[in-house]
């Protein structure tokens, strides 16, 4: 029996004013912690090499002089002047002192992002992950009635098996996604009941929950698709209020109306 989707959007909306607060606290949680987790690392990244990059301040210019023989560069910083020719450019570049400063340059910056990339995969496994499941299982719950907080806790009960799990959806999605973004994109949808079953079913093991959802969405993918882009509306409205109609309506609505694909999905 085929689910239609403007009755789970009906059945979604009504379960997230139902306990409209604790919803839209969920979703803050989703989109901050989850789905927001790999850019707030980059992002830092970014502000730091800026702050960087700034010390010292002050404003400059450089022009640029052009003759017969070469060019020279003028770099002022508004007291000062100094005066660079290409000789000086080459000069400088096969100095062996700068050369090692620029090498220890990107040893640094390739360090960092090293550093940065391997906290950031630790976080969302050990983390964020646990906490999807959790966030999804509060939306589940809730399309039957006014959830508790306390099910955010559901993706560190069965921490192992949960922790498993997520990493198996995100190591899959990331080789089909190496092979082509299509298939990538489909494969993304075949494993979205993933964290929904963890949370349901605690007992379930950790390939049983990918192959579950692989079933669950079996001939769902396209309307699970249109699903999604029926919310292109909202979502330009939550951007042209700067996220606000996202916070406090949109993406709860989204998500209650995901967990009610589930419910859905689950009864066939």
């Amino acid at each position: 029996m085929m689910w239609d989707r403007k009755d789970l959007k009906k059945r979604g909306k009504a379960a997230f004013l139902a306990n409209y607060w604790k919803c839209v606290l969920v979703g803050i949680l989703l989109v901050a912690f989850v789905a927001g987790s790999s850019a707030s690392v980059s992002s830092s990244i970014v502000r730091g090499g800026a702050n960087n990059a700034n010390v010292g301040g002050g404003s400059g210019s450089v022009t640029t002089i052009t003759d017969g023989t070469g060019s020279a560069y003028v770099i002022s910083d508004g007291n000062n002047q100094a005066v660079v020719t290409d000789d000086d450019i080459r000069e400088l570049m096969q100095d062996p002192e700068f050369q090692s400063v620029v090498l220890r340059l990107f040893a640094v910056i390739g360090a960092t992002l090293l550093v940065a990339g391997l906290i950031s995969a630790c976080l969302r496994l050990l983390v964020f992950n646990p906490l999807e499941v959790g966030c999804q299982g509060f939306f589940t719950r809730n399309t039957e009635a006014p959830a508790s907080l306390d099910q955010l806790k559901a993706g560190f009960h069965s921490y192992g098996r949960t922790v498993g799990a997520m990493f198996l959806r995100d190591l899959f999605l990331f080789l089909w996604c190496l092979l082509c973004i299509i298939p990538g994109v489909i494969k993304t949808y075949s494993y979205r009941m993933v964290p929904y079953i963890l949370a349901d079913d605690p007992a379930i093991g950790a390939r049983d929950a990918i192959t579950l959802s692989r079933r669950m969405m079996d001939g769902h993918k396209w309307n699970a698709f249109v699903l999604d882009l029926s919310f292109l509306g909202w979502d330009i409205l939550s951007a042209l209020t700067l996220g606000l109609l996202g916070i406090f309506y949109v993406n709860p609505y989204q998500y209650s109306t995901y967990a009610e694909l589930y419910q859905a999905l689950k009864n066939q």
